[in-house]
This record gives structure tokens, sequence and C-alpha cells, in this order.
């Protein structure tokens, strides 16, 4: 496995509560063998309110990727394995990324 990271980023909030388009693109991104660092930013944290993150929980519980909010869009209480990220360490991590794909 390479160490370069691919970051998905997800800035879109969900489209209804039983949306689950963005998870399975970084599903789809956990099957290729490869370190996968999620992001949630702006709208995007709304993945992690109570009854959107259950189905996140998967990624964490299987160590399929990496999960973290930016520090500025972080809820008060992250959900547990959900660290924070401020800008300087998103865009240091960026510059050695594989890829950053916004979603």
């Amino acid at each position: 496995m390479n160490d370069d990271p691919w970051i998905l980023v997800v800035g879109t909030a969900p489209a209804d509560p039983d949306s689950r388009e963005m998870l399975e693109l970084v599903l789809a991104g956990a099957t290729l063998d490869c370190r996968l660092v999620v992001v949630f930013r702006s709208a995007g944290a709304a993945h992690l309110e109570p009854g959107h993150f259950d189905s996140w929980r998967q990624l964490i519980d299987f160590s399929l990727a990496e999960l973290f909010v930016d520090s500025a869009d972080a809820p008060a209480l992250p959900p547990g394995g959900v660290g924070t990220m401020s800008e300087e360490s998103f865009e240091r991590l960026s510059r050695s990324a594989a890829g950053v794909f916004e979603l």
C-alpha cells in the first residue's frame, strides 16, 4: 500500500436522512487498498450529526479510512474516532497526498 494518502473532502450536507451517496464513494475507494483520509468541511460536517454518522462509523470500525473534521466546522464533541484538523494541517497533508477529491 502506498503511504501517500488520497484525501476525500466531504463539503456538502446529506441530501436526505437516508442518503448514502458520499459514503458509497468512500467505500469504493477503500477497495483500492490505498490510504484514505476523509475530511468533513463546511456543510459536510452535517454527516457527523446523530442519525447520519452511524453508517460512516464502519470506516473507523474496519480501519478503511481515517476521518477528520475541519476544526472550524467541528461539533462541540465529534463522534468517537473522528479527529479534528486545522487548515494548516490540511494544507500540509494535501501537499503530500496522492490526490485530493472534493465530494
